[in-house]
């Protein structure tokens, strides 16, 4: 099996299976594609939000998005904001999830983060753990639709 290539997102990405990728999180793929560039375009000019990609042979296969926010308190501190951790279905259990959050925790803790933090449900839980993380809380959320 070839090694995935970790690295940021790049526009040709979008057509090259990275929406398809999403599709295992919510149906992505089917989203129109000048409006996935105008997406691509405003993400990839805040240097604060940076989206992973996992390429195996040429591929999208997984992807993860860290969000860095700036704080008042810790005298200005930033906390890492993990998102959409997601390996292509056909991928999983290679540990490419692993590799693509490790890189962005590098990221995070390069950028000064004092902490990185994520949402997740019970049976991934496992997963995280293995990484370092620590259940601290109770996750709540509004739904405004």
């Amino acid at each position: 099996m070839s090694e995935p290539i970790i690295r940021k997102l790049q526009k040709q990405d979008l057509q090259n299976g990275f929406l398809k990728t999403l599709d295992s999180l919510r149906k992505t793929s089917s989203i129109n594609i000048k409006k996935a560039e105008e997406i691509f375009e405003k993400i990839n000019s805040n240097p604060n939000h940076i989206i992973a990609v996992a390429e195996l042979n040429g591929k999208i296969v997984g992807t993860t998005t860290l969000l860095i926010e700036q704080k008042f308190i810790h005298e200005g501190g930033l906390v890492g904001h993990i998102e959409d951790v997601v390996v292509d279905k056909n991928f999983q259990g290679q540990k490419i999830g692993a590799k693509i959050m490790n890189f962005l925790l590098h990221i995070a803790k390069e950028s000064g983060c004092y902490k990185t933090i994520l949402d997740c449900t019970d049976d991934v839980k496992p997963f995280y753990e293995k990484l370092g993380f620590k259940n601290v809380g109770n996750e709540l959320r509004f739904d405004h639709i």
